[in-house]
């Protein structure tokens, strides 16, 4: 796995410092676990845009697929420079 760090934004603009250990990759779709005390996540988010900025400053829009009390399980895609964040 492939760790790295970055922030969660937030529906409410929130910004969360992560640990993200990717699971797979495939061209710029990925599979990663958001480790971090997921009390500052409400479940109703799960169904909003999240985005994920790593430190150098690539971009994944993600989708939550399941969560536990430490992490979230979620798969995203690379965000490109025509893509807004």
């Amino acid at each position: 796995m492939v760790t790295g760090r970055g922030r969660l934004t937030l529906r409410d603009w929130r910004k969360i410092d992560v640990l993200c250990r990717s699971a797979s990759a495939y061209d710029d779709r990925r599979v990663c676990y958001l480790l971090f005390d997921t009390t500052a996540y409400h479940d109703g988010l799960s169904c909003m845009r999240l985005t994920f900025e790593y430190d150098d400053r690539r971009a994944l829009v993600l989708v939550v697929v399941d969560r536990s009390d430490r992490k979230l399980a979620v798969e995203g895609r690379l965000l490109t420079t025509t893509d807004a964040v």
